[in-house]
């Protein structure tokens, strides 16, 4: 292709992918973006911000700010860390930031720039997938129409919408499409091998679905043949085996940290039934996912296509992921074997582009009774799917129906125009109509699917700078804090007034909530186990607040607490008014501990586990807690029980036997501790609690001032955690409510604290003498261990990767008090060097490095012998 039909075909792409988007842009021209309201504004907005600022200030593993910290190169590699699409994105961003363009991106800008991001991507998607197509011998005009099919499609701007990073897995199909094409006709690895170093850095999750796509791929084409002289099936094999290696070798360095990131998350197993097949979906008017475009179900009412290899070859295969659609099995097994997902049909997308254009190319060959008799059987299909269609679609997608109706009309009667003139002008008035009516057809998707029913029509620059997100108000009292406050590594309790968990990454402070597909397993099962820490709203994927713990707020650098004024808040015991507007009020916490905490008292962690959470709590104030403690560890002083000495009253309930009936609206139990209530500060209640109706919605519990809310049995985001621990200020009566049904409720525990050992923890805890360095994957500590403690932690959340030095000597690391860094320590002056590098990232280079070396030595050889046939 020469640069001149290049440049054409580029030009070609941006006008389609430009109007294609025309919606979306006529919404950022009012300040309302292409951005999901839920996950949108949650994750890939402030992913981008955060990822942009680390990358930029050269950190490119782990960030200190995310969450309470976490390595970003492993947990983000299934959004954006290792995303070759968003990383060239990031160079442009920078390059226009340095020259004074833009300034500072934060969450607004990749809110508003992802719009234009989109643009560029489907101009990227069609001019690939177009050359792919050429590759294969389709000529350039169907070749085009087929792969703006492809690139201009319901699952594109629904993926763009709410998981904008799902989208870059169409640039790796026609990828690797090509790759095995290169294979099968030239003998020639080397496109295959890129393509799957590419895919497999970029993300492992759509490596995982394209791989099992190009695997059906093949699987046809080795019955399908295309060409004369085609490798044999049997070297093909060698290559696809060897070639993959070599290609999973290049990619290893971002695919295994990533992988490793999954593996160490944790997520409850899906365990509701997965039925085979469900067809209740309409592809041809309503579906999300999959809106088969008319022209396809035209071309497959002409018998005479199908003896042309190469669209049978394409439509054999769409119609095989068509039918997998339909089935929440095989959306089970896209999605890991996991949940039933509908991740997977932009798959049928690219073989539904590829057979409009193969059929597009054989228009010349066909009679015009087969036109006649192919397009009224396309026109009896939508009239049999219309009226199904009709009889159940809202009132809103009635202009979307027709809309799809006139383009199917104008495509069909285009067709038939064609059989009688055959004319070449007749013929791009057809490929016309079929781009500019799928442009319209997605245009109009896009208004009533994804912003009017989808809410992207609520992501506006008014919300985003309210109090809900980015608020100024909130912002520069949080600024205030900062320029006041320069120890190391304080945390700061907030997220928004709409409780949103990356609110720290989104205005750029150090926070204590997170929210991420993939977490640090060993965080999540600190707040759902070991310390069972109510985040106020259960849900998977996510950690927030500490539960309005005193002792764990001075733990875990928890030193600041905001909340809106005029709304009813807990403020935990120590924590006083420092900064105020007229919106918002700033508490600090006057029982912060150092970040180092040093100490020989160590307890043994099996056993801790088995004491009350209370316990816990103050075992990691007065020492620390690790696995297989040696020696001798410290003897832990539990708590004593107080539901001994208190009696439990029913209020519109039974209680027997563990199983509570609440009978009236609202009810429970009032836990009566009467005249005791007054020796402590704070009352800890821990108990069990679950729902008996699995088919009950999500449902609140109350006791006093502490509230949460916890989900149904069928959602998809339930933890399975059902061990309660809640903290409320000590009062002569607990009342614990929740609406009418059946619930168990047992294992009730209940403990009072007066914050003895907290006061004497600080009072005694050294502040000075310890130089703290934070930066990068690196934290420096200087300290003089005077009182000769044997062991250290800070509170950075542990996991594979972090390495620790001591005085300049490699020690072993510590999982200590549950989930946190710790280590032995010297006498006398210390110089500790944690550094952190993504799990078998060094391995992986080398790997990558021999990968690269051998692909460039096997390329070599391939061009010397197609150069010289005799070498």
């Amino acid at each position: 292709m020469t640069i001149k039909r290049t440049l054409f075909l580029v030009l070609a792409a941006f006008a389609a992918s430009f109007f294609s988007h025309f919606f979306f842009l006529n919404e950022w021209w009012d300040d309302r973006y292409m951005l999901g309201p839920n996950d949108g504004l949650n994750q890939i907005a402030p992913f981008k911000e955060l990822l942009y600022n680390e990358f930029t200030n050269g950190s490119f593993f782990y960030s200190f700010s995310f969450g309470i910290g976490a390595g970003t190169y492993s947990q983000l590699g299934y959004y954006y860390s290792t995303n070759i699409f968003f990383l060239f994105s990031v160079v442009i961003v920078y390059l226009f930031d340095s020259m004074g363009f833009i300034h500072s991106p934060d969450a607004l800008f990749w809110a508003q720039a992802n719009v234009w991001i989109s643009v560029m991507r489907v101009t990227l998607i069609i001019t690939v997938t177009t050359a792919v197509f050429r590759y294969m011998k389709l000529t350039a005009v169907p070749a085009f129409t087929g792969a703006s099919l492809y690139a201009i499609s319901a699952i594109y701007f629904r993926h763009v919408v709410y998981w904008d990073f799902f989208a870059d897995a169409f640039l790796w199909v026609p990828l690797l499409v090509l790759g095995v094409e290169k294979i099968i006709r030239e003998k020639h690895p080397v496109w295959f091998i890129v393509a799957v170093a590419g895919m497999i850095f970029t993300n492992f999750y759509f490596a995982y679905i394209n791989l099992i796509f190009i695997a059906i791929y093949i699987a046809f084409r080795s019955v399908i043949k295309l060409v004369n002289g085609e490798t044999p099936f049997k070297i093909q094999c060698k290559h696809y085996i060897f070639g993959g290696l070599l290609g999973f070798g290049m990619g290893s360095i971002g695919f295994v940290p990533a992988v490793y990131g999954y593996f160490n998350n944790y997520r409850p197993p899906y365990e509701e039934f997965v039925p085979i097949w469900n067809f209740a979906d309409n592809i041809l008017f309503t579906s999300l996912t999959l809106l088969v475009p008319p022209i396809f179900i035209l071309f497959m009412w002409v018998g005479s296509f199908y003896k042309n290899k190469l669209f049978l070859l394409f439509a054999a295969i769409s119609l095989f992921l068509i039918i997998l659609h339909f089935s929440p099995l095989a959306g089970s097994v896209f999605n890991g074997f996991s949940a039933p997902r509908n991740r997977f049909e932009y798959l049928a997308y690219f073989a539904i582009g590829g057979a409009t254009a193969a059929g597009l190319q054989l228009l010349s060959k066909i009679k015009l009774k087969e036109f006649l008799k192919a397009a009224s059987l396309t026109i009896i299909t939508y009239a049999l799917y219309y009226d199904s269609y009709f009889l159940t679609a809202y009132s809103e997608e009635t202009n979307k129906g027709f809309i799809i109706l006139w383009v199917a009309g104008a495509v069909a009667a285009v067709f038939i125009l064609f059989g009688w003139i055959r004319k070449s002008a007749v013929l791009y008035l057809l490929m016309a109509v079929i781009i500019i009516g799928n442009i319209t057809v997605m245009n109009n998707h896009q208004r009533i699917v994804l912003s009017e029913n989808g809410g992207a029509d609520g992501v506006t620059r008014d919300y985003l700078q309210s109090g809900d997100y980015m608020n100024k108000k909130q912002m520069e009292l949080i600024q205030q804090v900062q320029q006041r406050d320069d120890e190391a590594l304080y945390r700061m309790d907030w997220r928004g007034n709409d409780n949103r968990n990356n609110i720290p990454v989104i205005q750029e402070f150090n926070g204590l909530s997170s929210y991420t597909s993939i977490q640090n397993k060993n965080i999540l099962f600190f707040y759902y186990h070991d310390m069972e820490i109510d985040m106020g709203h259960e849900s998977v994927s996510r950690y927030s607040g500490l539960g309005d713990r005193s002792n764990l707020y001075s733990l875990l650098r928890g030193k600041y607490l905001m909340h809106e004024k005029n709304k009813e808040e807990v403020v935990p015991y120590g924590f006083k008014k420092i900064l105020e507007n007229d919106n918002y009020i700033i508490y600090e916490n006057t029982n912060t501990l150092p970040f180092i905490k040093t100490t020989s008292n160590l307890y043994d962690e099996d056993l801790v586990s088995k004491a009350d959470i209370l316990s816990r709590e103050h075992a990691m104030l007065d020492g620390i807690v690790v696995k297989d403690a040696p020696g001798d560890p410290k003897t832990l002083n539990q708590k004593n029980n107080l539901l001994e000495d208190v009696s439990i009253k029913p209020v519109n309930a039974t209680y027997k036997n563990g199983q509570l009936e609440v009978t009236g609206e609202k009810g429970g139990l009032d836990i009566q501790v009467g005249g005791k209530s007054k020796e402590f500060i704070d009352l800890y209640l821990s108990f069990y609690l679950e729902n008996n109706d699995r088919q009950a919605p999500m449902f609140r519990l109350e006791i006093n001032e502490f509230q949460t809310l916890r989900k149904s049995h069928q959602s998809l985001y339930r933890t399975g955690v059902n061990d309660i621990t809640a903290r409320v200020s000590s009062s002569e009566t607990l009342s614990l409510r929740m609406r009418e049904g059946s619930y168990t409720l047992e294992d009730l525990e209940l403990y009072g604290e007066n914050y003895e050992k907290l006061n004497e923890i600080t009072a005694s805890a050294t502040q000075q003498d310890q130089q703290v360095d934070i930066g990068d994957n690196r934290i420096t500590l200087l300290f003089d261990n005077t009182e000769n403690n044997s062991h250290a932690v800070i509170p950075i959340p542990y996991e594979r990767g972090w390495q620790v030095k001591v005085n300049g000597e490699k020690q072993e690391l510590l999982e200590a008090n549950f989930a946190f860094l710790g280590t032995e320590i010297d006498k006398g002056p210390n110089k500790i060097e944690f550094v952190y590098y993504p799990p078998y990232f060094m391995i992986c280079l080398i790997i990558a490095i021999l990968s690269c070396l051998i692909t460039a030595a096997w390329g070599w050889l391939n061009w010397r012998k197609r150069k010289n046939p005799r070498v």
